[in-house]
C-alpha cells in the first residue's frame, strides 16, 4: 500500500479548493451576466404584438377584429361555459333578446339535410314572415334571386342581415313540393313569453319559453285568467326554455309558493345571498314539464317547485347549470358576459354537480314528436309529457277530493 507525505496531501486538499472556488465564482458572474426574467406587463406586450403586425405582417387584416378576437380569446381561456365577450353588435342584439326581442324576419330554423336548404321549425305569430305568409315545414332555398343551398344557417342569416324596415324576396320548397317567393321584411320581432289554454278537466296549462322581460307579469295574468275561467290544477311548461333574470323568475315562484327560500347564490368568498317568498300563494295542485334543453332558470324553477313538494317534475334530464352571470359593458361598445356566482337549490344542491335535474316522471318524445313540439304543431292530445302530465295531475285532484270527503 502507497503511502503519502503530508505535505501532498495538503497540495492536493489546496488544489481541490482552489477548483471548488474557481467553479463556485465563474457560477456566479455566468449568472449574473444573464438577464433577470421580468413578468411582462400584459398591456405592453398586446401593443407590442400589434405593433409588430402592423410593421411586418405581409397580408390585410383589421385591427378591430383583432381586438375583439383577443377579448374573446382571454374570456374562453377561463374555460366556463357561461363566460363570453360580446362584440357591439352581439351585445346590441343581446339586449333585444333579454327583452323579447330581436332583428330578423321572425322564423326558427334548422339546417335541412336532404336538400341543404333551411328548414323553418316555426314562424313567430305576428311576425313578417307571418304576415307575408310563410310557414312551419317550409324550406328555404333562396333570397333574392341567389340559392342557399349548401350554406347553412349562418350562411342564410349573413344574406338576410340588412336595415330594419328593407325586404327580402325569399323562396321556399313547400311540403307539396311547390316552390314559391315571399317578399318579408326585415323588422324587429317580439316573442310573448307565455302562452296558455284551459286542457280538459279544468286543468290549466301554461307555457313560459323564457324568463326574460317581461316573463312574470305574462304567467301572472295567465294564472290568474285560467283561476277565472275555472282552473283546478296547474301545468307549468318550460320545455325548451333556455332560461333569463333571475328577478323575473323570483316574481313567479315568490306568486305560486309560500313564505321561504326561493333562490340561494353563493359569491366567490362563499357568502350566501337568499331570496324569500311571502306568505301568498296559489294552493292548487302542479306539474312542471321539463326536457333536456330545459336551462337555467328553466331547471331552476322546476327544481324549487318540486324541494316545496308544490309540483311534481315530469320529463327529461334538464341541462344542469349553476353558475349566475353578470353583463358588463365594455368601453369599446361590446360587453363582458361572466360567471360572478353560483346558485343552489332551496336544499342546498347544485343542478351542475348533479348533472341536471332529473324527474319525477321520465317520459321521452320520439324524434318525430320533437320534430312537432319545437313546430309548435304538437297537440297536447298527441304530447306524450303532457298526457302523463294529465294523468298525474288527475290521481292528484282525486286523492283531493278523498281527503275533503
Amino acid at each position: 500500500m502507497k503511502k503519502y507525505s503530508v505535505t501532498f496531501m495538503l497540495t492536493l486538499v489546496l488544489c481541490a479548493s482552489a477548483l471548488t472556488c474557481a467553479l463556485m465564482i465563474g457560477a456566479y458572474y455566468l449568472f449574473q451576466s444573464r438577464p433577470t426574467a421580468v413578468a411582462p406587463d400584459p398591456v405592453s406586450e398586446y401593443r407590442a404584438l400589434i405593433q409588430l403586425i402592423e410593421e411586418l405582417y405581409i397580408g390585410e387584416f383589421d385591427t378591430e377584429e383583432i381586438n375583439h378576437a383577443a377579448m374573446r380569446a382571454a374570456v374562453e381561456s377561463l374555460g366556463d361555459p357561461w363566460s363570453y365577450y360580446m362584440t357591439p353588435d352581439e351585445y346590441a342584439d343581446y339586449l333585444d333578446r333579454s327583452k323579447n326581442r330581436y332583428a330578423g324576419i321572425g322564423v326558427g330554423v334548422a339546417y335541412d339535410e336532404v336538400t341543404t336548404g333551411v328548414l323553418i321549425l316555426y314562424v313567430y305569430k305576428g311576425s313578417a314572415a307571418d304576415i307575408a305568409g310563410l310557414a312551419a315545414n317550409d324550406i328555404i332555398i333562396g333570397v333574392d334571386g341567389e340559392d342557399i343551398y349548401g350554406l347553412g344557417i349562418d350562411g342564410l342569416r349573413a344574406l338576410l342581415e340588412r336595415e330594419l324596415g328593407a325586404t327580402a324576396d325569399i323562396a321556399v320548397l313547400r311540403p307539396d313540393g311547390s316552390t314559391k317567393i315571399f317578399t318579408v321584411e326585415y323588422n324587429y320581432v317580439f316573442v310573448d313569453p307565455v302562452s296558455f289554454s284551459m286542457l280538459d278537466d279544468n286543468i290549466g296549462y301554461v307555457s313560459l319559453v323564457n324568463f326574460d322581460e317581461g316573463a312574470a307579469d305574462r304567467f301572472i295574468s295567465a294564472v290568474n285568467e285560467l283561476i277565472e275561467q275555472g282552473a283546478l290544477a296547474f301545468v307549468f311548461d318550460v320545455r325548451s326554455n333556455n332560461g333569463g333574470r333571475v328577478s323575473e323568475m323570483t316574481r313567479i315562484l315568490d306568486f305560486l309558493l309560500p313564505e321561504g327560500e326561493i333562490f340561494i347564490s353563493v359569491d366567490r368568498s362563499m357568502q350566501e345571498d337568499i331570496i324569500y317568498s311571502d306568505m301568498e300563494m296559489i294552493d292548487m295542485p302542479a306539474v312542471v314539464l321539463v326536457n333536456s334543453q330545459s336551462y337555467s332558470a328553466a331547471e331552476y324553477f322546476a327544481a324549487t317547485l318540486r324541494e316545496y313538494g308544490y309540483a311534481e317534475v315530469i320529463g327529461e334530464q334538464t341541462t344542469g347549470k349553476n353558475r349566475m352571470q353578470i353583463t358588463l359593458s365594455m368601453p369599446g361598445g361590446g360587453a363582458l358576459h361572466i360567471s360572478s356566482s353560483q346558485y343552489l337549490t332551496r336544499n342546498r344542491v347544485s343542478l351542475f354537480d348533479t348533472g341536471g335535474l332529473m324527474p319525477d316522471w321520465p317520459v321521452l318524445l320520439s324524434d318525430e314528436e320533437y320534430a312537432l313540439f319545437i313546430s309548435g304543431n304538437l297537440s297536447y292530445n298527441d304530447d306524450p309529457q303532457v298526457l302523463k302530465a294529465l294523468e298525474v295531475i288527475g290521481d292528484k285532484l282525486n286523492m283531493k277530493t278523498l281527503a275533503a270527503k
